[in-house]
């Protein structure tokens, strides 16, 4: 997922103020998923504050919202820091879509009754295709050139779009994603007119009892719920045990060392784990969009030296790699994909049944 709206060198104090707002209301990059691609984009414009947005909800709802206020500078930043808040907030109360828009209006419009906005808002579950939408002033919500009502469901393979600043959409809204959802996005930005924020997402169709997606927010606390929901699913997937219990230590090991060390800004991130169960093998991956780190570049620890003398840290990947049998890294996108293997006989290694 791509995203523009930041001036390249603003010059007066308010300018670089009014940019480093824009720059924080951008989302976490989305990443890479099996099960669906997004890309949101904002044109840049001198008269207007712009911005779109996507986060997780509860239950497994993906939110995505797209903004457009007619305010500039840092009068026009500050307005749709305000309205991004409002809009996560509203969503967190799980109301149907209308009342959330209707409270964030009242509250919006108590602080800045003098600049209107235009928002195109929409809740959709990933696993299904439904969603539920709505919006205020200037807005488009469509699946390809089509616009739709308030809620539907979205086709694997079509293309639904928010856009916020306009109510009409270019050519290219009508086309599916044969070169991904960025290359779309940025050419049905150059059809729209200034200051216009778009956000657009595709469903990919899936078969098969396997792969799964897991994810998780970069909170310790969080990681002993996901290991285990993964080893349940392995188990149901015919893992042996063993196998299981080896994986979850490792990506117990894996995370915590992500949540620990992989962030430096101190917000929320998403981290997305991808498991593949073929015939005597399982396949792991682990996604995050932390600073750059190729945990495979580390140095086995000497373990031969005494305690007093070994060099702090380096266990934890060398302790990953005695538990699996292939390891490799590749910086995506901005994300860190960490992958492991992991093979077994699938006789061999079950626990011998009682008797």
């Amino acid at each position: 997922m791509t995203a523009s709206s930041i001036k390249p060198h603003p010059t007066t104090p308010g300018d670089r103020l009014a940019a480093e707002v824009a720059r924080m209301l951008l989302p976490q990059r989305f990443p890479h998923r099996r099960d669906l691609e997004l890309s949101g984009l904002v044109a840049e414009s001198a008269d207007v504050c712009s911005f779109y947005d996507t986060f997780w909800q509860p239950g497994g709802l993906l939110a995505l919202c797209a903004a457009h206020i007619p305010r500039a500078g840092a009068s026009g930043a500050m307005r749709a820091a305000a309205l991004q808040k409002l809009v996560r907030a509203g969503l967190g109360l799980s109301l149907p879509t209308d009342e959330t828009l209707m409270l964030v209006e009242r509250a919006y419009e108590a602080e800045f009754a003098d600049t209107a906005f235009d928002l195109a808002l929409l809740t959709l579950d990933p696993a299904s295709g439904r969603f539920s939408g709505g919006g205020r002033g200037q807005h488009v919500r469509a699946i390809g050139g089509q616009t739709v009502s308030s809620d539907g469901v979205l086709p694997a393979g079509s293309v639904l779009w928010l856009v916020a600043g306009t109510r009409a959409l270019g050519d290219p809204a009508k086309e599916t994603p044969d070169f991904g959802m960025d290359d779309l996005a940025s050419r049905l930005l150059k059809t729209l007119v200034p200051g216009v924020s778009l956000v657009g997402l595709t469903l990919r169709a899936t078969s098969g009892k396997a792969p799964h997606d897991f994810s998780m927010m970069n909170d310790l606390a969080a990681i002993a719920g996901l290991v285990s929901g993964i080893e349940a699913t392995l188990a149901r997937e015919g893992v042996p045990e063993p196998v299981g219990a080896a994986l979850g230590l490792a990506l117990d090991e894996l995370l915590t060392n992500t949540v620990s060390y992989g962030y430096l800004d101190g917000g929320q991130h998403e981290i997305l784990v991808g498991l593949d169960v073929a015939p005597g093998c399982v396949d792991l991956s682990v996604r995050d969009d932390g600073r750059a780190f190729d945990p495979l570049l580390a140095p086995d620890p000497d373990l031969t030296a005494e305690l007093e003398d070994r060099k702090v840290g380096g266990l934890g990947i060398h302790f990953v790699r005695t538990l699996v049998d292939e390891t490799s890294y590749e910086r995506e996108r901005g994300w860190n994909v960490l992958r492991l293997k992991k093979r077994f006989d699938a006789e061999a290694d079950r626990e011998p049944s009682g008797g």
